[in-house]
């Protein structure tokens, strides 16, 4: 009974994604660092707890005193800093999957309810939606890992249950739309149930925003952990988060630059393309759409 609404075949989005260069560079960037983070265990020539502080803040390579041992020097408890940025890679993708997972799971759900049954339902939930809207994110998951304690779990949760607002808003429009078409009309009227409905009818047919909205919500998600951890609410010691290894930083600024701007491009990078590669992917299924 399922018709999609989206008429082009997935070859066709698949031209246009190798046609956009933009999309495919920071989709190259991304697939590269998701590789780094699966393989850290292989890429990482130290183990990234392990101190030394006989070797603490070797500077990395083109700086003088550069100990060829340490490719990117080391920190100030003598742990190699290459290592640590390579697991830190692996941290912000866990962190900013895990959190789209929670929140894309809360919002597509509320989002479907409120859009399909519409009435008092829709009222409900769209009161639940601008209560969280009028809530300041990062201020309320600072008072959440306050009272919880923070740690790489009270992260992940606090962010998953703060950021599911705009799945919820645009997965409900979406679904009034499709719930409209002459498809779900069909279903009402041979009697499918409401859940056939939705998992059957419905929800294939908004997967394409869910998508869009997974890869921009990430990047925020990346950044909150990373602000939350330099303030001291997030990941906590040993962990080597990026956001972290900023904040343990902030002493050497003046006197050891590359430990700040070291793990900063990598966040820079990493939620860069991120962006990028969500704004292209919302561009080419948008164009999709309208045709």
């Amino acid at each position: 009974m399922a018709k999609p609404v989206q008429s082009n075949t997935g070859s066709g989005l698949l031209r246009r994604l190798a046609s956009n260069a933009p999309v495919l560079i920071s989709g190259s960037i991304l697939l590269a660092l998701v590789v780094i983070a699966v393989a850290a265990p292989l890429l990482a020539p130290y183990d990234p707890y392990a101190q030394d502080l006989s070797r603490r803040l070797l500077p990395p390579i083109g700086y003088a005193g550069h100990d060829p041992a340490h490719f990117l020097g080391t920190d100030g408890f003598g742990r190699d800093y290459l290592s640590r940025l390579i697991y830190g890679t692996r941290i912000s993708l866990l962190i900013g999957f895990s959190v789209v997972l929670i929140a894309g799971f809360i919002g597509t759900t509320i989002g479907l309810l409120a859009g399909y049954f519409g009435g008092k339902v829709d009222q409900v939930l769209m009161f639940v939606i601008n209560t969280r809207l009028a809530m300041p994110v990062f201020l309320a998951a600072m008072a959440v890992v306050v009272v919880f304690g923070a740690s790489l779990t009270a992260t992940v949760l606090t962010l998953g249950f703060f950021l599911w607002d705009r799945f919820a808003v645009v997965i409900r429009s979406t679904t009034q739309q499709v719930a409209a078409q002459d498809f779900v009309l069909a279903a009402r009227s041979a009697g499918f149930s409401n859940t056939r409905i939705l998992t059957r009818e419905i929800l294939p047919n908004v997967l394409s925003s869910v998508v869009v909205i997974a890869t921009l919500e990430m990047g925020s998600a990346i950044l909150l952990e990373a602000a939350l951890s330099f303030l001291g609410f997030g990941v906590q010691e040993p962990t080597p988060s990026w956001g972290l290894m900023l904040s343990q930083a902030r002493e050497q600024l003046f006197f050891d630059a590359w430990l700040i701007y070291l793990p900063g491009l990598a966040l820079l990078s990493l939620v860069l393309a991120v962006n990028i590669f969500g704004d292209g992917l919302r561009d080419l299924l948008g164009a999709r759409d309208r045709t």
